[in-house]
């Protein structure tokens, strides 16, 4: 193939990358509405996942030849994610529920990933495999985490520390926004901007 070729390929290729990553980043936001509006439905729908994926592990144990390590680690993360669920949808990047739950996802996809490392099988099998058994629950919190300022507050939202008051009315700040928060004081201790907000 010729150089004009070649570059014409490479140009094109990062080109559909960016295309791909803007169609996610679209149908992520659009998830992520759509999680904020129908909360109680975004809830079931998470503890059905949750449930499928406990069942398909108690499945994989009785029939299959599946290494029984990646799977009791499996089984205890989405164990953790119920205890993650009575929560919902208020999140709390740093309770110990929610701490424990990201150590089981990591060690989970460690342990699969060595095992599917060690053992071939067609790339398509081992990707539907990790969407369904390993990233479907957390996705589904992931999508979910903007609903905490989408929501009226409740009992959850009862400590200073967690709310502020806003026109007289109190809400709840979720992990990410008080993150972003956390960030733009920062950038404005170290660049202070010269136009005053009103």
């Amino acid at each position: 193939m010729g150089l004009v070729f070649t570059a014409v390929v490479y140009v094109a290729g990062y080109l559909f990358l960016l295309f791909v990553a803007v169609c996610l980043a679209c149908g992520l936001y659009y998830l992520a509405e759509l999680a904020e509006e129908y909360t109680s439905l975004t809830r079931k729908l998470i503890s059905l996942s949750i449930t499928a994926v406990l069942i398909c592990h108690v499945l994989f144990f009785l029939f299959e030849e599946l290494p029984r390590l990646p799977l009791a680690v499996g089984f205890a993360a989405h164990a953790c994610y119920f205890v993650l669920l009575r929560g919902f949808p208020f999140l709390r990047l740093l309770s110990p529920s929610f701490l424990v739950s990201v150590g089981m996802l990591i060690t989970s996809n460690y342990l699969w990933i060595r095992h599917f490392t060690a053992h071939y099988h067609q790339l398509v099998h081992v990707f539907c495999f990790f969407v369904f058994n390993v990233w479907l629950a957390p996705f589904g919190f992931f999508v979910s985490l903007s609903i905490n300022e989408a929501v009226l507050p409740d009992r959850l939202a009862s400590t200073a520390a967690e709310t502020y008051s806003e026109g007289g009315r109190t809400k709840s700040v979720s992990g990410i926004k008080s993150a972003f928060n956390y960030m733009q004081e920062k950038k404005e201790d170290l660049m202070p901007s010269t136009a005053k907000r009103v």
